[in-house]
């Protein structure tokens, strides 16, 4: 008996066990407890209406001017006596001494990050040498990205060396960036839905790829301040929507209700409901195990009363035979 009742004692521990972790896995698995779940989709929702806001926030650009020198030495060179030579504005630039002027640009900007683009058609035919020298720099971008920038230009014509050697083979380099540009000045003014840029005297330089195309200047050489200015329209912030409520679901508003009943408030966390659940299956497994015991204490009792009876009638017996 003793045995059997140890036997029964060791299989209730592993299924109240097993009890505790069914209890477990049901409750995380459960669309109530699961407040984590909500709270990830509302951040994503919140983090894509972020991008769209972003996005509504670029401007386009409806009108840009630029004025640039270019490099007061090189027009200096080409007029000079020793080049004796000439510029030729086209495609709506213009040229009063001492600057170039391009209108009509377009593109866009971000003000939230400092980044555009101003496009412009048009450009200059620089010659001189008896024609030796033929150089165009045309459809000039000025690149904007936080607080510098570059002008990138079409460059062609037939290098010094070409022309002496009698090789006349014209030479293209698209959108080459020729020159850095210091921004660190430029002010950016937006009204509602009005975009105003300026920047006045701005500091060029030479790259390295605009001295491979233009072959004129080191790298880093000082080119002529720049300056431009631009205005545009951006598009009506959106505002961020406000998220509408959800009623849950049929099963999820059983399982909601199931979990109340073992924490009644509301904003009672995970881990609050499991303690409650391992708190239950605790108190089972105890009174299981109090139970045990009682049964054997109760079969001892009963035995010592069915020997303590025994006992009484062998006496009885005994005296009877006696007598």
């Amino acid at each position: 008996m003793r045995s059997a009742a140890r036997r029964r004692a060791a299989t209730t521990v592993p299924v109240a066990a097993s009890m505790a972790v069914a209890a477990l896995v049901a409750l995380t698995a459960s669309p109530a407890v699961a407040a984590d779940r909500p709270a990830l989709a509302s951040a994503q929702t919140a983090t894509a209406t972020a991008t769209a806001t972003a996005a509504s926030n670029s401007c386009t650009i409806t009108d840009a001017t630029v004025t640039w020198g270019f490099k007061e030495s090189f027009r200096s060179y080409i007029s000079g006596s020793i080049a004796k030579g000439a510029w030729e504005p086209f495609g709506g630039v213009s040229y009063a001494t001492p600057v170039f002027t391009w209108t009509g640009g377009t593109g866009e900007f971000d003000p939230a990050t400092g980044a555009g683009t101003l496009s412009f058609g048009g450009g200059i035919r620089f010659t001189g040498h008896n024609g030796l020298l033929d150089s165009t720099v045309q459809n000039a971008t000025l690149t904007m990205s936080g607080g510098s920038g570059q002008v990138l230009l079409d460059l062609s014509g037939v290098s010094m060396d070409s022309a002496l050697a009698g090789d006349d083979t014209v030479q293209t380099h698209t959108q080459v960036p020729l020159v850095t540009l210091d921004l660190a000045g430029m002010t950016v003014d937006r009204s509602g839905e009005t975009l105003t840029l300026s920047a006045t005297d701005a500091a060029t330089a030479i790259t390295a790829e605009g001295f491979e195309a233009f072959g004129n200047y080191e790298a880093g050489t000082a080119f002529d301040p720049l300056t431009f200015t631009a205005t545009g329209e951006c598009a009506a912030e959106t505002p961020e929507p406000t998220p509408e409520p959800t009623e849950p679901a049929a099963d999820e508003a059983a399982v909601t209700n199931t979990s109340n009943s073992a924490d009644s408030s509301d904003d009672a966390s995970p881990a609050a409901l499991v303690a409650v659940i391992v708190s239950s299956v605790g108190a089972a497994l105890a009174a299981t195990v109090a139970g045990i015991f009682a049964v054997r204490a109760a079969r001892r009792r009963k035995q010592r009363d069915e020997s303590a009876e025994r006992e009484a009638t062998d006496s009885a017996a005994g005296d009877g035979s006696s007598t």
